[in-house]
């Protein structure tokens, strides 16, 4: 595969160097303002001038039930290490594994920056790096959607299960009537709690029963499956979005993400192993993670002498349609060297859905290799 120049930049390249930061005795509702006012979903934390951790929307979604008084220092996290030396690929790469839309970059224990997925797409834009793609052979496939009028606090569970920031809205045809993500709901969160008791009650009643056609903005930036990936990118770095919808006949079709673009770009990077990513388990146990990666390495070892791996993301959903059981929906985009693949599976048992998704990802390579195989005997023959 040709060499890419994006794979050569350094963070320091594209990084932002007009800072918005917080410090650890901020609280909720000073951090929320913040990000509202500047549209930044993560806070760079600092204490005495030095790096403390980040502090994300992320982490304020999910624990969105403490009180706007409560202190920065109750919700750090500790990024990855990025400098301004490191390459983009392998930026993206951390910025995935950790679960980060944006990470500081420092020099030695000082603040010099900050990288956002924003700031990878402008680099694959800038480079031209998915030029020539089409963006069916890109995009994931039959997305999740929200109806107009599902709850808000609906719309906020999917897009956490989905690990995403903005999912798109349809009709009860399935027609695309707009999109709602995070920064249109983040208000509603950051309004502070005037009264103790009913008024805290009044608030979350308002939350849930508030439906997503109040909130959701229209009309959504979409494209067609034959258009190129570098339109796409290019209308996420020009609007400042996070996600564009694939239409065909007014229905969703596909979903192209920055993260989609994340991975692309850590698929670039030069290494030994396949790069595997997992979620939709952040409340569960280590145990199950080293358990899914033993099955995934066990069938990479039947792909590995198909294709040459460089990507494999996993997204896991568990709901309760009955009962107490939980059922497991899950995704998987594999990434080779020269294509995308994609499966889906689920299952009572989250052993026997891994095993189908990747048996079905397995049959796919599978079909692919002898379609090529075919094609290759039709033109000798011609």
């Amino acid at each position: 595969m040709k060499r890419n120049r994006v794979q050569d930049l350094p963070v320091s390249a594209y990084m932002s160097t007009d800072l918005v930061t917080a410090t650890p005795d901020d609280t909720l509702g000073d951090v929320l303002g913040k990000m509202k006012s500047n549209d930044v979903h993560e806070l760079p934390v600092l204490e005495r001038k030095k790096l403390a951790g980040v502090v994300t929307m992320r982490e304020l979604m999910r624990r969105r039930n403490l009180p706007p008084t409560t202190k920065v220092s109750n919700v750090l996290e500790i990024a990855p290490e990025i400098t301004p030396d490191t390459a983009l690929p392998e930026a993206a790469e951390k910025m995935i594994s950790a679960g980060f839309r944006a990470v500081p970059v420092v020099k030695g224990k000082s603040l010099i920056g900050i990288v956002s997925r924003s700031d990878i797409v402008r680099a694959l834009v800038d480079t031209r790096a998915v030029e020539g793609v089409a963006v069916r052979e890109f995009m994931t496939p039959n997305p999740q959607c929200v109806a107009e009028d599902d709850t808000v606090e609906h719309a906020v569970q999917i897009m956490r299960s989905l690990g995403e920031r903005s999912v798109p809205v349809v009709d009860k045809n399935r027609h695309l009537k707009g999109v709602v993500g995070l920064k249109d709901v983040v208000e509603l969160f950051a309004r502070p709690k005037v009264r103790e008791h009913y008024g805290e009650r009044a608030g979350r009643e308002e939350k849930v029963g508030l439906e997503v056609k109040g909130v959701m903005r229209y009309p959504p930036y979409t494209v067609g499956p034959d258009a190129d990936v570098h339109h796409a990118a290019e209308l996420m770095a020009k609007n400042h979005i996070s996600s564009i919808i694939v239409t065909e006949n007014d229905e969703p079709v596909g979903i192209i993400t920055t993260q989609d673009l994340m991975q692309f770009l850590a698929g670039l990077r030069e290494r030994q192993q396949l790069f595997v990513e997992i979620g939709g388990l952040e409340d569960d146990p280590k145990d199950t993670y080293d358990e899914i990666y033993d099955i995934v390495q066990k069938e990479m070892r039947r792909i590995a002498p198909l294709v040459e791996p460089r990507t494999l993301a996993i997204h896991l959903q568990k709901y309760k349609p009955e009962g107490d059981r939980w059922k497991y929906s899950l995704r998987a985009r594999f990434t080779t060297a020269h294509r995308i693949y994609y499966a889906h599976h689920f299952d009572w048992d989250l052993h026997v859905a891994l095993t189908g998704l990747l048996e079905t990802l397995y049959k796919r390579i599978v079909k692919e290799k002898e379609r090529k195989v075919t094609e290759r005997k039709r033109h000798h023959s011609a």
